[in-house]
């Protein structure tokens, strides 16, 4: 594609994060919003991505995204509300219970798309490392802001003032509802993108805590268990070959 992939643009450093717009990165987002709905809920049978992240989406040469790469894709039949399969896909964008039980379901796409989203408004990575924090994940730093009212922090830099805030606001809370703890609690894609167009009004909707790989662990160096070893290889648990599809 004429851009390559949005983590090359968005991810690449400032130079490259001043080309995306405000206006850029919302159409963007309801493009790989559209994309996803038309998988989970139009197409038949129905396709979990299982792989949503940056790197993914591809965009031509006007910027509109495609999303690639479904070697890691699997079929949902329209009685399965679920199927059990290896975890595979790439850490941070994992929904925990998926990487924690290897059940597949469309929210654990909605869960990606949620942690692309923060990604995609903030110009940030999905983990970043500082000597004060250590680790920190992205989701957490866009609850600790929601839980203080603050979300306007979370805005790339690079946009200055050149945005609207209440649209700002609006995107960070529909990626803060897809990540939530609780699968149940996540919007269909197809809700998700009613939100995002402002079809649906938010104002008075209750997030809950999002939910994250580490927590979930509990994990890291304190205690043993056989959850270490799932979480080191969950970015390449399968082998993924080449970009078969692509849809917008």
């Amino acid at each position: 594609m004429e851009n390559n992939s949005l983590a090359q643009v968005l991810l690449g450093g400032e130079q490259n994060r001043i080309k995306l717009r405000w206006e850029a990165r919302g159409a963007i987002l309801l493009g790989v919003a559209r994309g996803l709905a038309y998988l989970h809920e139009e197409v038949k049978p129905h396709i979990v991505h299982r792989d949503i992240k940056a790197s993914n989406i591809l965009l031509d040469q006007n910027l509109i995204p495609k999303v690639s790469d479904f070697g890691l894709s699997r079929i949902l039949r329209d009685n399965a509300s679920h199927i059990s399969t290896r975890v595979a896909g790439t850490l941070g964008y994992l929904a925990p219970e998926y990487a924690i039980s290897g059940r597949l379901t469309r929210k654990t796409d909605v869960y990606s798309f949620g942690v692309l989203l923060l990604e995609i408004i903030s110009g940030q990575t999905v983990v970043n490392f500082d000597f004060e924090h250590g680790e920190r994940y992205l989701v957490q730093k866009a609850w600790e802001l929601y839980r203080a009212n603050r979300l306007l922090q979370l805005v790339d830099s690079v946009l200055g003032m050149n945005y609207p805030e209440a649209d700002a606001v609006r995107y960070i809370k529909v990626g803060l509802l897809c990540v939530q703890e609780t699968a149940r609690f996540r919007p269909e894609m197809s809700t998700a993108l009613k939100m995002l167009t402002n079809e649906i009004d938010i104002e008075g909707v209750q997030i809950s805590q999002p939910g994250l790989v580490a927590d979930l662990m509990n994990i890291k160096l304190g205690q043993k268990t056989t959850f270490q070893s799932l979480y080191s290889k969950a970015s390449n648990m399968e082998s993924t070959p080449s970009s078969l599809s692509s849809c917008s």
